[in-house]
């Protein structure tokens, strides 16, 4: 282990036992999610964009068989064009909570992460439990190998699909978790989404957060990826914070 490394489990360590969860009524709950979103930030950004794409690149694990993929969509080959009822569709969900809605991942760099093209969210405010995280990856042209070996459609688009357990990630936080992943070629460019849950999940979450996933599809857009990756949210449990 790198001193890189040393440093950031070190860091997610003093704040491990932190509550994902926020409570206008508890003061002290308020401040506790807000040092632990600073750690998260801390250690992302020391990170980088390159080493958090190896977050992805690096997870290893064992491939776990008692779900089944969350998609199963007709693959499209074409991109739809915004309509006029496209205008309600929002950006990434901000870190405080967001109202059920649309949203969308463009691979453009949030306030939150300036120089990353990373799109995180968890259920962290009530009644959801912080123990459901969903992250979006994609670097604008880059093709990378799918490392899932089931055939999936993600968005409408041919994708692949694998479950393991989340080892040597740089981040670590990952470490242990059941995760799922989806990876998608999309105009020139591989998308990543992965699943992590703490096995303290509750199913209904997890079928919330699939429900997400599913619920992807993409818009033709003028930026550099050429396209969006809207989605749904159905619940006001949700924040990038």
């Amino acid at each position: 282990m790198n001193d890189l490394e040393a440093q950031i489990r070190d860091t997610l360590r003093r704040h491990e036992d932190e509550a994902p969860l926020f409570d206008a009524s508890d003061a002290r709950r308020a401040a506790r999610r807000t040092r632990r979103r600073q750690a998260r930030n801390a250690v992302i950004g020391a990170i980088g964009a390159a080493a958090v794409i190896v977050v992805f690149a690096a997870l290893g694990g064992h491939v776990r068989a008692d779900r089944s993929p969350a998609v199963h969509d007709t693959p499209s080959p074409s991109l739809p064009t915004p309509g006029p009822d496209d205008a309600h569709v929002s950006g990434w969900p901000g870190p405080t909570r967001n109202p059920a809605g649309v949203y969308s991942w463009d691979g453009s760099p949030s306030s939150q992460f300036p120089n990353e093209t990373l799109g995180f969210i968890h259920n962290g405010y009530r009644p959801g439990s912080g123990d459901v995280n969903l992250v979006v990856q994609g670097v604008p042209g880059r093709l990378i190998p799918h490392r899932g070996q089931t055939t999936v459609s993600v968005a409408g688009f041919e994708g692949s699909y694998r479950q393991f357990i989340g080892e040597n990630s740089p981040a670590s936080w990952m470490d242990g978790l059941p995760t799922e992943e989806w990876m998608v070629d999309i105009q020139g460019t591989t998308v990543t989404i992965i699943l992590a849950e703490e096995p303290q999940a509750r199913e209904t979450e997890l079928a919330e957060a699939h429900d997400i996933i599913q619920s992807m599809r993409v818009e033709r857009q003028n930026n550099e990826l050429g396209f969006r990756l809207n989605f749904t949210v159905t619940t006001n449990t949700w924040d990038s914070g």
